[in-house]
């Protein structure tokens, strides 16, 4: 079931998205080891208390914990196609370069997240930090 949260996004010029978004500029502190292209599980960390997850939520607004507890979501609102598009492979690239593939499904000018870089063993700071580096490409 898609969040819903929504929250406008701003068009961003292609070239200036590129430049300030490229995966090597995020910073080192979301870049894992890699290990076959998966996150090794001694960087997962351990799944977060409900208490955390909440209080962690409150410095991302948008951003809820998914109803089965396993993910981060978020919906954004995009003013146009090609805007929602350009958000789509920007939040791709972030999370490919950083060892996961964020859940992404886009309904024309809506786009929602779901970042789960451990699915299945809950919600970590790893996720938080994924969504952290993905939102300025909102």
């Amino acid at each position: 079931m898609a969040d819903s949260t929504k929250t406008q996004g701003t068009e961003a010029q292609p070239q200036h998205a590129t430049e300030e978004l490229r995966p090597e500029r995020l910073g080192a502190e979301l870049r894992p080891e890699r290990l076959g292209g998966q996150l090794r599980p001694e960087r997962l960390g351990e799944p977060l208390k409900a208490e955390r997850i909440q209080g962690m939520l409150a410095e991302l607004p948008g951003w809820t914990a998914a109803e089965d507890g396993q993910a981060l979501t978020r919906t954004y609102l995009f003013p146009t196609i090609r805007a929602s598009v350009a958000f789509v492979a920007l939040a791709a690239e972030i999370g490919e370069s950083n060892g996961y593939v964020p859940d992404i499904d886009l309904r024309h000018l809506e786009v929602t997240l779901r970042v789960a870089t451990s699915e299945g063993r809950g919600i970590t700071e790893l996720d938080f930090q994924a969504a952290r580096a993905i939102e300025p490409a909102a």
